[in-house]
């Protein structure tokens, strides 16, 4: 794989597309917006902000999470130097461990493995092998190998046990050999995964599954651990979609754990027709509440972080033409940038195999291919340690601007999300000089899953300039 599968950058003609050629119909005109560039601080958006999450048993292949899979070490180091993997998902609460104590297993755990074999779509997020060998295990090669990539990508790990039908002796043998083996890589264990909807599923826990009686599981599992490994660091409560219970969380385990984590998802099911494009880049009410909650749990917590352990654009695995295309580039961009701006330490956006909505989808032999998603988490991810800073847009064009600075640097993001052009107009004194850098996130088409690219682009040549329909834009100053 050669570097420009990461990264296209593409110089001739490209003022053209990122500023607005010329129509043959030149009605109606650009919508005008202004975007006024304050001073005021918003928040540090971390180094290690940027992050991937994917279903657990894909450990059951210790080929991919290694430093030997060249490709897929790239494309997380091009990412980001200093990304989180998490491991978790759906398949986290039905997946089997065999290590050298034996596999740990129950009745409950026996039937909860067999079940997920039979129904859970979620194996189409991992690799051929792994489809294919449902019945495999968790083990020390794979931890051991997962540790070496870790090393080789200098990203951290956030881990998760199997809550839904596992035991805590299992979790405390399983975290021994984590610990051994990521070392410092570590960044915290989870105990379960979308918990909040374990009352469902009588496999796991029969109704009603209520916060009081899952914070009394989850310190049983972090006491085991810890019996073994007393500074073991822990992240929670993990819920799909229940924040009164990342409050109360946050409020309960006081220093003893290190993240408050929850889920989204921006839109779904994939099956309603009205779950599109246009639904997909239209401003989610859903997002606003969850970063008040988010706001409202950090401030009721003894200083604790929230992060988005798991998420993406539409939930059950994505929906096509959509997740898998441009649309999903647009998107990611400004959502990991709308979750730094309401004081997120990171997303991890979730994946893997060759699910519609996974930025790095698993081919035959590992092969890695590098979806449209991907490209968007790039043009967040040039924020990733910089001081976010107050900017607002007025106007009625849907496009959504982002500024930080970073010593005498200052750099903007505008997302025009609608296909219509819209006129910029910088306010402000930062803006009043003409920017050094530009960079474009730009597609061929919403529906293109092909031809994404982050390229370099001809700067605007003042503060008042055309930008088209559907295109990303970064402009730097030194």
């Amino acid at each position: 794989m050669n570097r420009r599968q990461f990264l296209v950058l593409s110089l001739a003609g490209t003022a053209k597309l990122a500023f607005g050629a010329p129509s043959a119909d030149p009605e109606p005109g650009p919508q005008k917006v202004q975007v006024a560039m304050g001073e005021d601080p918003i928040g540090l958006m971390p180094v290690d902000f940027t992050g991937l999450s994917y279903e657990a048993p894909q450990l059951y292949n210790p080929a991919y999470f290694s430093d030997a899979n060249t490709s897929l070490v790239e494309a997380f180091r091009v990412l980001s130097p200093h990304g989180v993997l998490r491991l978790g998902g759906n398949l986290s609460d039905v997946s089997r461990w065999k290590g050298l104590n034996g596999d740990f297993s129950t009745p409950k755990q026996a039937a909860g493995v067999e079940f997920g074999k039979q129904h859970y779509w979620e194996w189409k997020l991992t690799d051929p092998s792994v489809r294919a060998n449902k019945d495999g295990a968790i083990t020390p090669e794979a931890i051991r190998n997962l540790g070496r990539f870790l090393r080789a990508t200098n990203w951290k790990l956030i881990y998760g046990f199997n809550f839904g039908c596992g035991s805590a002796e299992r979790a405390a043998d399983e975290a021994v050999c984590v610990n051994q083996e990521v070392g410092d890589s570590l960044m915290a264990f989870q105990v379960g995964n979308e918990d909040d909807f374990f009352g469902g599923r009588p496999l796991f826990r029969q109704k009603p599954y209520e916060f009081d009686q899952y914070f009394r599981e989850y310190t049983e599992f972090v006491d085991a651990v810890r019996a073994k490994i007393p500074h073991a660091p822990f992240a929670g409560p993990d819920t799909a979609t229940n924040m009164d219970w990342v409050d109360r969380f946050g409020q309960q385990v006081g220093t003893s754990a290190g993240i408050l984590s929850s889920h989204f998802y921006a839109m779904g099911p994939a099956k309603d027709p009205s779950m599109d494009a246009a639904f997909l880049l239209s401003h989610n009410k859903r997002l606003d509440k969850q970063i008040m909650q988010a706001k409202q749990a950090m401030a009721h917590s003894s200083g604790l972080r929230f992060r988005m352990t798991e998420g993406n654009s539409c939930f059950g695995g994505g929906k096509p033409g959509v997740s898998d295309a441009f649309a999903s580039a647009l998107w990611g961009a400004d959502y990991m940038l709308t979750c730094a701006s309401g004081g997120y330490c990171g997303v991890n956006l979730h994946g893997g195999g060759d699910g519609y909505y996974t930025p790095i989808a698993i081919g035959e032999n590992l092969s890695t291919e590098l979806r449209p998603l991907y490209f968007g988490m790039q043009f967040a991810e040039r924020f990733a340690g910089w001081e976010l800073q107050s900017c607002t847009v007025e106007g009625e064009a849907n496009l959504t601007a982002y500024l930080a600075v970073k010593g005498n640097e200052r750099q903007l993001a505008l997302i025009n999300k609608s296909g219509a052009p819209v006129e910029v107009q910088l306010k402000g004194a930062a803006g009043a000089r003409r920017a050094d850098d530009a960079i474009g996130l730009l597609g061929a088409g919403l529906e293109k899953k092909d031809g994404i690219s982050l390229t370099e682009m001809t700067v605007p040549p003042g503060n008042t300039f055309p930008m088209a329909g559907y295109t990303a834009l970064l402009l730097r100053w030194h």
